[in-house]
């Protein structure tokens, strides 16, 4: 269930500035109340479409769950299947639709922590730069900072990017890394093997515990492959050196580039506003378990309430948004 009552653990998310975590028990004294009105959802169309109801058998089921009085029709079996879902749903879900309150995630407050791997995946302009950054943003803001690098070929040319680059008081924890073929000429290395040995690799080794790197479109760059066996090799050791990575990729099926990811990252953040619903559905099903009903409704649901989907892939699974969390 999720609690806003503190854990021996890190928070799984924030809603608004509060940190909420998880419990393998359902505990009623420290559940997280429901943030939506519960009326208004019996009123709703997505309560007529999530258990397949007609108008006039939503307004006999609000009457009786509402009174808790069984009603004395063919509904007596829907009755109970949905007061059985909903109240299971009061320890698996949180529901801000409707609200003012929103749904983040931010990096460990100890600097010296992990910060964990995570991948990013979404078609051109869905929005992936921009939450990764703002993500670095509110990290760099605290008092107590941890480093960021940020490798990309697009270094030169995103306004986003410039923008942390140029910020004096940041210039000691966020820096960039142009991997872009002009960049490469300009080094007048005689190959890409001797440009990432000796210009691009020694920055990725000279960091700190609790420092996290970024990947950024690398598979354009001339070093890719080089790019592609580190973050192999960081998504299954950097922990045990406490540096963090994250990989920014376009297509679900990405082969090298997502494969070894799918296995090893605490984080998937996909974009279901964009292209590829299907196959976000597809990739919800085989590799949560989750039934292809039950992500079609998930992909609509984040694609509806926000631009993200970030699912927690370690124990306990979760899949949350700016609006909505639900375990799975």
């Amino acid at each position: 269930m999720f609690t806003f009552e503190k854990q021996d653990k890190n928070p799984l998310f924030y809603i608004d500035e509060r940190a909420v975590y998880t419990l393998f028990k359902k505990d009623e004294k420290i559940r997280i109340p429901p943030f939506r009105n519960t009326g208004k959802y019996l009123d709703s169309g997505q309560f007529l479409e999530r258990y397949t109801l007609s108008r006039s058998e939503g307004k006999t089921l609000k009457k009786a769950l509402q009174s808790d009085i069984v009603p004395e029709s063919n509904l007596k079996g829907k009755f109970y299947h949905i007061r059985r879902d909903l109240n299971q749903r009061l320890y698996t879900e949180i529901d801000l639709r409707g609200t003012d309150h929103v749904i983040t995630w931010k990096y460990p407050e100890n600097i010296k922590e992990w910060p964990e791997t995570t991948i990013l995946i979404g078609s051109s302009a869905v929005g992936k730069t921009h939450l990764v950054i703002s993500e670095i943003e509110e990290a760099l803001k605290r008092k107590k900072k941890r480093r960021f690098v940020y490798v990309t070929p697009e270094l030169q040319v995103d306004t986003t990017l410039k923008k942390l680059l140029n910020k004096k008081g940041w210039m000691k924890w966020f820096t960039g890394v142009d991997v872009s073929d002009q960049a490469f000429d300009d080094s007048e290395r005689g190959s890409a093997e001797e440009w990432w040995r000796d210009d691009i690799l020694p920055v990725l080794l000279d960091l700190e515990p609790g420092a996290k790197i970024i990947l950024d479109d690398a598979p354009d760059s001339k070093v890719h492959k080089y790019l592609q066996k580190f973050l192999i090799k960081y998504l299954r050791t950097g922990r045990h050196k406490k540096i963090g990575i994250t990989s920014i990729q376009h297509n679900v099926r990405g082969g090298k580039w997502t494969s070894q990811s799918f296995s090893s990252v605490k984080w998937v953040v996909l974009f279901p506003r964009g292209s590829g619903k299907g196959k976000q559905v597809e990739w919800l099903y085989e590799t949560l378990g989750v039934g292809r009903k039950k992500a079609r409704i998930l992909v609509d649901i984040f694609g509806e309430t926000g631009r993200s989907m970030t699912i927690h892939q370690w124990s306990p699974t979760v899949v949350f948004g700016p609006k909505y969390a639900v375990w799975v």
